[in-house]
């Protein structure tokens, strides 16, 4: 087999070979995926049901010899949500292409024997454009999933979504409390009250997530959380220092007092100006009734269905493609994507927003 740059990045089973080689990698986490599943959905909208019902309701005690009563179903809210339309294009620069070309030369001069090494040289070279070029739409969908689950909010602005047009809004119907200053001594009490009282309207919470900002501040911070560490470890004085005080720990004693488990989310994702985004909002602290919160929908782009005439195409998991193509202006690599999180009962999920209580 004869190569030429051409060739290479328009065959694909190389092209398969090297985004298998960048999954295998694991060198990039993708954060929504802990708590999303990819499902086609056929129409770029699509009707999304919000209130699921998750747990089964208690049967009736009736006489023997009376009738049943009849049960309805619980009707689920709805409404309509629509992909987001993502894509890039990244230019190949003449170095690496230069490099790249050296690499083909060695492949073309190699023995039979030698081939297979030698493309696995060429594959690990341009596996970091296919890196980039496979994660970014997974990355812009790690901080849209971030902000929803911190925040109940998501929202594209001009300043990270540079040259983009389409701007995304998004807001799921949460339950939102916002504690008030006179609540920060008491923290940890105000905490098991709220969690006792929405139990018996939401079920049981599996998870308390927050930054780690929000825990040194708020929980470590709370002046009752040394008085229920004393209580659960059987501790005549403790001496809390933030920068000791760790999640595991804090949530051995919220478990002997009946608060769900911490989970402290310190993801970052970064950004095309080289600097890094923490998925997580500070000052929020959000429960949740399940381990995953719903699934990532996805669409086919109409470019896979009608491609452009000189294009190669890969697709890969969610429908997104990645495309290569050689112009006078040179040599290009493209993706599209129309992904959008669907979060299966948002209703279920409580946000408390602490800016009031911690800006004092």
């Amino acid at each position: 087999m004869y190569l030429t740059v051409q060739t290479l990045l328009n065959d694909p089973n190389i092209v398969k070979a090297v985004i298998d080689r960048v999954i295998a990698l694991r060198l990039d986490t993708i954060y929504w995926k802990k708590h999303l599943d990819f499902e086609e959905t056929r129409s770029q909208v699509f009707k999304t049901y919000l209130g699921t019902v998750t747990g089964v309701t208690a049967g009736s005690v009736i006489d023997r010899n009376s009738g049943k009563p009849l049960r309805e179903r619980k009707s689920l809210g709805s409404g309509y949500g629509e992909v987001a339309y993502m894509g890039d294009r990244y230019q190949m620069d003449n170095e690496r292409l230069d490099m790249l070309q050296e690499l083909i030369n060695k492949f073309n001069s190699a023995r039979p024997a030698d081939q297979q090494a030698a493309i696995n040289d060429i594959i690990n070279y341009i596996v970091d454009d296919y890196r980039q070029v496979l994660l970014a739409p997974h990355k812009r969908m790690d901080i849209v999933d971030g902000a929803l689950r911190s925040d109940g909010k998501a929202e594209v602005k001009v300043d990270d979504n540079p040259q983009g047009i389409a701007m995304l809004d998004m807001e799921l119907p949460v339950n939102r409390i916002t504690p008030q200053t006179g609540d920060k001594d008491h923290f940890i009490k105000y905490l098991m009250d709220k969690v006792v009282e929405l139990r018996t309207k939401y079920g049981m919470f599996v998870s308390m997530e927050m930054s780690r900002k929000t825990f040194i501040n708020a929980i470590v911070g709370s002046k009752d959380f040394g008085d229920f560490y004393k209580q659960t470890l059987n501790q005549r004085e403790v001496q809390l220092a933030s920068g000791l005080m760790t999640s595991e720990m804090a949530s051995t004693i919220f478990q002997g007092i009946g608060l769900p488990p911490i989970v402290i989310n310190e993801d970052m994702v970064e950004l095309s100006d080289g600097t890094y985004h923490q998925v997580f909002k500070d000052n929020r602290i959000s429960l949740f009734t399940t381990p995953k919160q719903g699934k990532m929908r996805w669409h086919t782009p109409y470019e896979v269905t009608d491609p452009v005439p000189g294009k190669t195409y890969t697709t890969s998991e969610g429908g997104m493609y990645i495309s290569n193509i050689r112009t006078d202006e040179g040599r290009f690599m493209e993706y599209g994507a129309e992904w959008i999180p669907e979060y299966t009962a948002p209703n279920k999920i409580t946000i408390f927003d602490l800016d009031t209580m911690l800006s004092a």
